[in-house]
């Protein structure tokens, strides 16, 4: 059973590595441009956009996956990523059985154009910065994912003008008047603004 884990975890690092020569490839001959140079110097960008979209998308702060080691659920967990604003905008595009909508035909129009080319972005975004990606996020996530793993918990509250902090278990009930203040409930966030931290260290010594 190990054996079979450990196998799965190469083939899985065996086709990121694929993607990445077929990335520096693409790069490199059809716009002459270092596939490398140009994640690193747009790293940060797409750390302070991971963190954006986790944060106001439902959720997703809280999908461990997106943040993995294992290659297998990292992949998946990107796949499922794409996955939800395509099914949402389809969802939004149906017509109710129950009754009719008039649509205006501008605004549809615009919609189906808008929805399909952020559709386009997001698969590209999947081929292009996720494979790159899972390298950068197996070291700046590890933070993420050792809180996430943690079984206890930092909250704090203002007592008059004095910051109050304490521990509790990770499933103990949230006394009232008291907030979270770990970040354990956000590795995705917390990951993606580790990761616009590092390309700006890196930037800043190259």
């Amino acid at each position: 059973m190990r054996m079979n884990r450990i196998f799965f975890s190469a083939l899985g690092l065996l086709i990121m590595l694929a993607l990445l020569a077929g990335n520096y490839w693409i790069f490199q001959t059809a716009f002459s441009v270092d596939y490398l140079e140009w994640y690193l110097k747009n790293g940060a960008l797409f750390g302070i956009a991971t963190t954006a979209c986790s944060l106001v998308w439902g959720n997703m702060r809280e999908h461990a996956g997106l943040i993995s080691a294992n290659p297998w659920n990292y992949l998946g967990s990107y796949l499922q990523l794409i996955g939800l604003p395509i099914y949402t905008f389809g969802t939004h595009l149906k017509s109710d059985d129950q009754k009719t909508v008039q649509r205006p035909l501008f605004d549809s129009l615009m919609t189906v154009i808008l929805f399909t080319s952020i559709c386009a972005v997001l698969l590209l975004w999947l081929i292009v910065v996720v494979p790159l990606q899972y390298f950068v996020y197996l070291i700046v996530g590890a933070p993420g994912r050792l809180m996430r793993n943690s079984q206890r918990q930092a909250i704090a509250m203002f007592r008059h003008s004095r910051l109050e902090v304490k521990e509790i278990g990770r499933e103990e009930p949230l006394p009232q008047g008291w907030w979270h203040a770990s970040l354990a409930d956000k590795p995705v966030a917390i990951t993606g603004l580790f990761s616009s931290l590092f390309f700006l260290v890196v930037k800043s010594l190259l």
